[in-house]
């Protein structure tokens, strides 16, 4: 048998001249992306890691088998059956939004594996598409055996199926960047900033946090994942190099579109799980720590090794890290019916905790907790909808996310107007991208406008349950039943 070293080079670059086609109707520009360049501008398209189809195999099967040990000894029912009760909301959301979201991704790579310019991407790319599949298969798996104790858990699988507003949030960034992207784009948007940013903060940070509540068996779920995508993550970079050689100014757009609305996603997917879905106790650092760690500062120097300049709205990102999350939080907690996973409110505890690691902002948010929890203190324990808001509220016409920017006594919310259309943002760089690509996203409809087109039901129990696919044992709702040592009823309540 050969060795690795007498064939590898000539299979991982298997590219040739075409007798009869051109290359223009083999890789089109709409396709493989743009610009498009020569097969022999791309030759020299390097991977920093070569893998061969049996190490590969090799590697994924150990690591499976690992995977499969953890869950032996520490992933039966009984085992999450102990599962701190906060902490596995956390798990509900964050997870929900995972394994479906990676499926999309195994379309991506494979689009790259059949049009990407050069042998070696499309090898990596392919390789790439089987460690998404396995992410969508590994935490559908383990998780699957919850639903038959805790039904929320079905929207694990349930949740990019749904027309719940945060799913259409989710879509309308997954269907974007992972399925309608072209080689290029979803290398630099999804590998580059995606994968190389932002995924370092979900898994590495969130599988810390699963072993500080001593959740074995997520945090290697977790590790396992975190791996792979550390490996095809890597495809991002030298394309990112090839088209700042040839169309910088395109490079930095992409990077600067898809970095913001990777941040909107990993605020409340993260930042919801770090902050506030957490025990207070068990938190080691918060979400602003580790975005400044893994993003401000590993993130920003590999831009500086680029050439390239941090986005144009760095000020607002970095203002945004001190509010944002916070916002959609009380947002989403006020409205907590309309998400499939139950929510806290901030006691003393909690409050202290995150004005030590949020000064800036944090009195504002205190007073939202202060009034909550005195419409707590008014309300029969269990009686949720005594503590939450029933009028419709705004979404942003690009995120799709509640209209959440700014802090509670200025909002950075912003409008256009496009043949008559006048259309809402939750701050400028979502307008920004929008008026960038106005035919792409400006016939997406939020729920405001499916109500108002009567698509919808515009009473809020209507829509829980007609067109979120809720119902009174999966829609969210208070952790404690608004029953905390903090609040103090009369004898009635």
């Amino acid at each position: 048998m050969l060795k690795k070293d007498d064939w590898f080079h000539l299979a991982r670059k298997l590219d040739w001249e075409f007798s009869y086609v051109k290359p223009e109707e083999v890789y089109p520009l709409a396709t493989s992306g743009e610009p498009w360049l020569t097969h022999q501008e791309w030759k020299d398209w390097n991977e920093p890691y070569k893998t061969t189809f049996a190490e590969y195999v090799s590697i994924q099967t150990a690591k499976d088998d690992a995977v499969d040990a953890v869950k032996e000894v520490v992933g039966k029912l009984s085992d999450f059956k102990k599962m701190d009760i906060i902490w596995s909301n956390a798990i509900k959301l964050h997870l929900a939004t995972l394994p479906l979201a990676e499926f999309a991704a195994v379309i991506g790579n494979l689009r790259a594996g059949r049009f990407a310019r050069d042998g070696a991407w499309r090898n990596a790319a392919t390789l790439g598409a089987l460690d998404e599949m396995r992410h969508s298969q590994i935490p559908l798996s383990i998780l699957h055996e919850l639903v038959q104790v805790d039904g929320q858990f079905d929207w694990i699988h349930k949740f990019y199926h749904s027309n719940d507003w945060v799913a259409i949030a989710g879509r309308h960034l997954i269907d974007e960047l992972l399925i309608a992207s072209n080689p290029i784009e979803f290398a630099i948007g999804t590998n580059f900033v995606f994968e190389t940013g932002f995924t370092n903060l979900q898994f590495v940070g969130l599988s810390s946090l699963a072993n500080y509540v001593n959740d074995k068996m997520i945090e290697k779920l977790l590790l396992s994942i975190q791996s792979d995508e550390a490996r095809h993550s890597q495809i991002g970079g030298p394309v990112l190099a090839k088209i700042i050689e040839h169309d910088k100014e395109y490079a930095q757009y992409l990077l600067d579109k898809w970095f913001w609305r990777s941040w909107i996603f990993f605020a409340i997917v993260t930042g919801f799980s770090m902050d506030y879905l957490s025990p207070v106790q068990k938190r080691k650092r918060s979400f602003k720590e580790l975005m400044e760690e893994w993003i401000t500062d590993q993130f920003c120097r590999t831009l500086q090794d680029y050439g390239l300049q941090k986005p144009w709205y760095w000020d607002q990102f970095l203002d945004a890290l001190d509010s944002y999350h916070h916002m959609v939080y009380a947002s989403a907690y006020t409205y907590r019916s309309t998400v499939w996973f139950d929510m806290m409110a901030q006691g003393p505890k909690e409050r202290k905790w995150l004005r030590q690691h949020y000064p800036k902002y944090w009195d504002f948010f205190d007073n939202i907790w202060q009034t909550i929890g005195e419409h707590w203190q008014q309300a029969d324990v269990g009686n949720d909808f005594a503590v939450h808001g029933t009028s419709i509220v705004g979404f942003c016409n690009l995120c799709q996310v509640i209209l959440s920017g700014g802090t509670p006594v200025r909002n950075t919310v912003c409008t256009h107007t496009h043949q008559g259309q006048h259309y809402i943002f939750c701050s400028e760089p979502c307008r920004w991208i929008f008026t960038q690509e106005i035919d792409r996203y400006s016939q997406h409809r939020d729920v405001v406008k499916r109500v108002l087109e009567g698509n919808a039901p515009g009473n809020l129990i209507g829509m829980l349950q007609q067109y979120f696919g809720l119902n009174y044992s999966t829609w969210g709702k208070d952790i404690f039943s608004g029953q905390y040592p903090w609040i103090h009823r009369g004898n009635n309540k």
